[in-house]
């Protein structure tokens, strides 16, 4: 009988001590859950500091300290946990895309390339990381990279707009307006009020003399925002491309009320004066 309560108390203390060792962890991954990220930083700090971790409990440590420091806005402070995070264990994909955010977030897009990359060859062929890395590259100026990516993205995933919206403004900085008027107008036909597709549909039809597919989008986009100065400007640039100085004048006048201090204002107020000495109004 004593030997069974001995045995007992000692399966008792183990329990009590592999507990206490998890413990940290727990409580870490409660304050990261409630929102109270300055408590998981504390908390996940003192958890690195415990050199009898495994290799893998000791990178996600680093990993969600990271993502703790990240959401208090240490974003250089995140990525150097992240990578302390990947040192260890390097197979983890969620890591380098979550590092991904946070590099762009700081402007460090060779090293997000690199990043994402690396998520790449961890699970090939996902949309949210070839669409990323495409965003990276066109920010790189890199149009011809971020084609391929968009193109892969939209392979992946043909009924997200996002995808034919972003492979549109490849396809106009590569000078194929073409392919850019192609994959907008799939977009808006996947969403119709996708705004991004409607307005750069808008410009493009502005741009190359289309004036009367530029007065529809922007006549659809007003129904959407309609004290949007921008959208009145350019349907006044439309109207004025077609002739139509009196409407023009209208959308031109509506600029100068909604915000005189707009970039464009000045051209509607010089037009509009224009159209006046000319009897148009």
């Amino acid at each position: 009988m004593r030997a069974d309560k001995a045995v007992y108390i000692i399966i008792l203390i183990f329990m009590m001590t592999a507990v206490g060792c998890g413990s940290p962890f727990k409580k870490a991954d409660a304050a990261f859950r409630r929102g109270d990220y300055q408590k998981a930083v504390e908390l996940y700090g003192k958890v690195v500091q415990n050199k009898r971790l495994d290799v893998k409990d000791m990178a996600r440590a680093h990993y969600n300290l990271g993502r703790s420091l990240d959401r208090l806005g240490r974003t250089a402070d995140a990525v150097a946990e992240y990578k302390r995070s990947i040192d260890l264990e390097p197979d983890r994909q969620e890591v380098y895309m979550d590092m991904a955010v946070a590099l762009d977030k700081i402007g460090l897009l060779e090293q997000e390339v690199d990043a994402l990359s690396n998520s790449l060859i961890l699970k090939p062929s996902d949309p949210r990381a070839e669409s990323m890395l495409g965003e990276c590259y066109a920010k790189l100026g890199q149009f011809v990279n971020a084609k391929n990516m968009f193109d892969k993205a939209v392979r992946q995933n043909p009924r997200d707009p996002q995808n034919y919206v972003n492979l549109g403004l490849a396809d106009d900085k590569l000078g194929d307006t073409r392919g850019a008027i192609l994959c907008w107008e799939t977009a808006v036909r996947l969403k119709p009020d996708d705004e991004d597709a409607l307005q750069y549909l808008g410009f493009v039809y502005n741009r190359t003399g289309r004036s009367q597919d530029a007065i529809r989008i922007y006549q659809r986009l007003l129904t959407m925002k309609p004290n949007e100065v921008r959208y009145h400007n350019n349907l006044g640039v439309a109207y004025y491309n077609s002739g139509q100085y009196r409407l023009a004048m209208k959308e031109f006048a509506k600029v100068l009320t909604i915000d005189r201090h707009y970039p464009g204002a000045n051209v509607a107020e010089t037009l509009s004066k224009k159209f006046a000495a000319r009897g148009h109004n």
